[in-house]
């Protein structure tokens, strides 16, 4: 079974929007999307200025990472929008896989940063800690419903 990391293009955007609706509405997210809802974010991310991403295959689509670049005063930040793996796939070393070609990619790039938001004390934010991150003592999330 060969596995490959490829740039995410449009070819995957349905193959994605489809594992994206997999994985979020099920625990721990659980979710709403449709694929009509996730097909839509994920166009609008895949089409934003400085979008970076990519998808883990190994017979079938696995997984995928993406965000975009941001330039900043004095260097770029990267948004990591999402990343996302087949949830029977989750603790193998996909999301791993994908983040290090991600973090390979933005380094040439001369990227400095990465920012992410996730949900609290969860098994997303174990992951994150896990690789490097750490919350952020100097940004807060903030919300307004209307």
């Amino acid at each position: 079974m060969s596995e490959e990391i490829q740039t995410f293009t449009t070819e995957y955007l349905d193959k994605c929007a489809h594992l994206y609706v997999e994985v979020f509405n099920s625990e721990p997210w659980n979710e709403r999307w449709t694929f009509k809802t996730a097909r839509t974010k994920l166009f609008e991310i895949l089409n934003t200025p400085g979008f970076v991403g990519f998808v883990f295959k190994q017979d079938e689509l696995l997984g995928f990472v993406a965000g975009y670049c941001k330039q900043g005063p004095i260097s770029k930040s990267f948004y990591l929008e999402e990343i996302c793996v087949r949830s029977h796939k989750q603790r193998q070393g996909i999301g791993t896989k994908l983040l290090k070609q991600l973090m390979d990619t933005l380094t040439t790039m001369e990227v400095t940063g990465v920012y992410l938001l996730t949900n609290k004390d969860g098994q997303a934010e174990a992951f994150y800690t896990k690789h490097g991150y750490q919350r952020s003592q100097h940004l807060i999330f903030m919300a307004k419903r209307f």
